[in-house]
């Protein structure tokens, strides 16, 4: 049963991620990437905060871990510096650690 609960899980988690990234990220910034890793973090957060065992296992690797992309960032932020966009880079990346790392934070006080 944690199995079948863990793919739709994940299924649903990248379904919501495309969505919000299509209709989020803008030609001049990720908005959406950024959203949806900040979104998932403080989700993450709140979880860790409230729950352990198999539910916080599903829910935050499967879940938030299909939801949130770390790789579409990297890929983000390497493209940036490819194409010049040195500034944009390092505001995304710092952006997106700190964001996360609040949002995480944030998620677990409310949580506890």
């Amino acid at each position: 049963m944690t199995a079948i609960a863990f793919i739709g899980v994940c299924v649903l988690g990248a379904w919501a991620r495309s969505g919000l990234i299509a209709g989020l990220n803008r030609p001049s910034f990720p908005v959406g990437t950024l959203v949806v890793n900040c979104i998932g973090s403080a989700v993450a957060g709140a979880l860790h905060a409230r729950f352990n065992g198999p539910f916080a296992t599903v829910a935050v690797t499967g879940a938030l871990g299909a939801f949130t992309t770390f790789s579409t960032f990297s890929v983000e932020v390497a493209d940036d510096l490819n194409d010049g966009r040195r500034v944009r880079a390092a505001a995304y990346t710092v952006a997106t650690v700190v964001g996360s790392v609040a949002a995480a934070a944030l998620g677990a006080a409310v949580a506890a």
